[in-house]
C-alpha cells in the first residue's frame, strides 16, 4: 500500500469510524510490518438479539439450507465453493443456508458443530458445542446491499434456536469496521478477543479470560 492511498485508508476510517476506530488499525497494520498480527473479536447472537424483525425476511427471495450434493451440482467452482471445499464441508457435516433468488442462489452461510479451520492458515477455532459456528458468508456481487446475508443469518438462527441450539457463535477481525457495524446491527455481542500473533513457523496465541464462558480459543496445527 503507497503512501497515498495509506493516508486515504486512514482518512476513510477516521470519518467513517472515529478516532479510536482509525488509530487501532494504524496500530495493526504497524505491527504486521514485522510480524503477521490479527485480533479476532468472540461473537454470539442469540435468538432473543436480533430487535429487528425485517431482519427475518427478504421480500422476493427464499431461504432454505441447501445440500452438498444440490450445490455441487449447481455452482460447484463458482461462488467461491470449490469442489475441494464442498468435499471438505461434506465429510465434517457442515451445513449451508443459502438465500434464493426464485431458482438463483444469491447468498449463502456455513455453519458447523465441530472445531473448524479459519481464515489464517495453520490455525482451528474452538467453541462451545451449544452454539453452531457461522463462517462463509457470501453474497453474489449482484444482490450484494440487499441485506441478505443478514437475512439468511437470522433465518439460520431461528433454525438452530428451533433444534435446541443456544445461537451462533463466530469472529470478526478488530479492524474490520464494516463487518463489525454490521453485525452489531444485526444483534451480534462481542464477548472477547484471541490475539493471534505469528512470525516464520512460530505462533503467540491468546485468548482473553471471557473467551473461557464459551470454550472460545485458537489452536495451532503446527507441530
Amino acid at each position: 500500500m503507497d503512501a497515498l492511498r495509506i493516508v486515504r485508508h486512514v482518512y476513510d476510517n477516521l470519518t467513517r469510524y472515529g478516532a479510536r476506530a482509525a488509530l487501532h488499525d494504524v496500530g495493526c497494520r504497524a505491527v504486521n510490518l514485522v510480524a503477521d498480527f490479527q485480533i479476532l473479536n468472540g461473537m454470539t447472537a442469540r435468538l432473543g438479539d436480533v430487535s429487528d424483525p425485517r431482519l427475518f425476511e427478504a421480500p422476493g427471495f427464499r431461504g432454505r439450507f441447501v445440500s452438498v450434493d444440490e450445490l455441487s451440482r449447481t455452482v460447484e467452482n463458482s461462488h467461491e465453493l470449490s469442489s475441494a471445499f464442498l468435499r471438505q464441508a461434506g465429510r465434517r457435516g457442515d451445513r449451508c443456508y443459502a438465500m434464493f433468488d426464485g431458482d438463483v442462489l444469491a447468498s449463502y452461510g456455513w455453519y458447523s458443530d465441530l472445531p473448524c479451520e479459519i481464515e489464517i492458515e495453520h490455525l482451528v477455532l474452538h467453541f462451545d458445542p451449544a452454539y453452531t459456528y457461522m463462517y462463509k458468508g457470501y453474497t453474489v456481487p449482484a444482490y450484494r446491499g440487499a441485506r441478505l446475508h443478514a437475512v439468511g443469518m437470522c433465518q439460520a438462527l431461528r433454525a438452530f434456536t428451533t433444534e435446541g441450539k443456544a445461537g451462533l457463535i463466530s469472529y470478526v477481525q478488530s479492524n474490520n469496521f464494516a463487518s463489525l457495524r454490521s453485525v452489531a446491527r444485526m444483534g451480534y455481542r462481542t464477548f472477547g478477543r484471541v490475539y493471534v500473533l505469528r512470525r516464520g513457523s512460530r505462533a503467540f496465541l491468546y485468548a482473553t479470560r471471557s473467551c473461557r464462558d464459551y470454550d472460545f480459543w485458537v489452536e495451532s496445527t503446527r507441530g
